[in-house]
């Protein structure tokens, strides 16, 4: 037996889990019982980097695991999930521009969101998933939201090899159905055969599922009636493919980044990670700058799931 499936059962007896197949119930993290944490790890065994596996099999084989547990799902939530899920402040989703050390927003020197939105205009002309070309959005697939990240933003975009949150490799153009879902962990974008691929999750262990099999077949529907310039609808061997008006290397977009994107969906889900309870705030066209030491003192209070259900109830 392997060390991460040794990892697994000691977790499934910490959180007596009686069935590990199943996904947990759907619940916003600040409400997290012991089948949403166990998943959530066993989606860090299953999809996690390298030194984080090597980590959660140390600690779960250890005695003191209940010490670090918190401390540990929480370093995780914010490298895996909360650059890629929408924000949870219920606020702007703007992100701070010339509010941090070495921002390079307030210079002007790196490309706007506007001027975004246009590139992806002229390299995707229609939302990449669904082909609709109606109220279509730049989606940015790394620090799209305003959420006050532990680590750096630029930090963030370096993992991806990227210089700028607004540069065209960093962004999709999708419609304002398809930017929620993607949002939510929903939907992602893979690599298959070299060919970037639309994935819809499905939220549940059944192939078979009928909402997951729903969500595909609405996608090639819309497809077929969006259809142009002899794409395929759907590959043969099943896929969905990303197609591009302007298929520049160079400007296409940055796989490191969906891959990021696409591990915060497959581990969210194993979490049964739910919407935050606010308002869906898609990305606009504006670069409003925020009050980050406030957006700071909001994170210490997001951070703590006492605090936030004691704000809750006082309310």
């Amino acid at each position: 037996m392997n060390s991460a499936s040794t990892a697994k059962e000691m977790l499934q007896r910490h959180y007596s889990i009686a069935d590990p197949l199943v996904i947990p119930t759907q619940r916003i993290k600040s409400e997290w019982k012991e089948d949403n944490k166990f998943g959530f790890l066993c989606g860090i065994l299953e999809h996690g980097e390298q030194q984080h596996r090597e980590e959660l099999v140390r600690l779960s084989s250890g005695g003191g695991f209940a010490e670090h547990e918190d401390v540990f799902i929480d370093q995780m939530f914010d490298h895996y999930i909360r650059p890629y899920l929408k924000s949870y402040s219920g606020s702007s989703c703007h992100t701070p521009v010339g509010s941090r050390p070495g921002s390079a927003g307030s210079s002007g020197s790196e490309p706007t969101h506007k001027q975004m939105k246009k590139a992806l205009e002229a390299r995707d002309g229609v939302c990449l998933f669904c082909w609709d070309n109606l109220e279509c959005e730049a989606s940015h697939i790394v620090a799209r939201k305003n959420v006050p990240f532990p680590q750096d933003e630029q930090s963030l975009l370096q993992r991806a090899g990227l210089q700028s949150k607004h540069q065209v490799q960093n962004g999709l153009y999708l419609c304002i159905k398809c930017h929620s879902q993607f949002d939510k962990l929903k939907r992602y974008v893979d690599v298959v055969d070299d060919r970037l691929v639309l994935k819809i999750v499905n939220q549940t262990n059944d192939a078979n599922h009928d909402s997951w099999r729903r969500a595909a077949k609405a996608i090639i529907a819309l497809r077929g009636v969006y259809q142009k310039d002899n794409r395929q609808v759907v590959d043969a061997d099943g896929e969905m493919r990303l197609w591009f008006m302007d298929n520049k290397a160079d400007i296409q977009p940055n796989r490191a980044a969906v891959q990021f994107h696409k591990t915060a969906c497959l581990i969210w889900r194993m979490a049964g990670g739910a919407d935050p309870e606010d308002e869906y705030c898609s990305d606009c066209d504006s670069d409003t700058g925020v009050d980050y030491l406030q957006k700071e003192r909001l994170q210490r209070l997001w951070d703590s799931a006492r605090t936030l259900r004691s704000n809750q109830h006082a309310e």
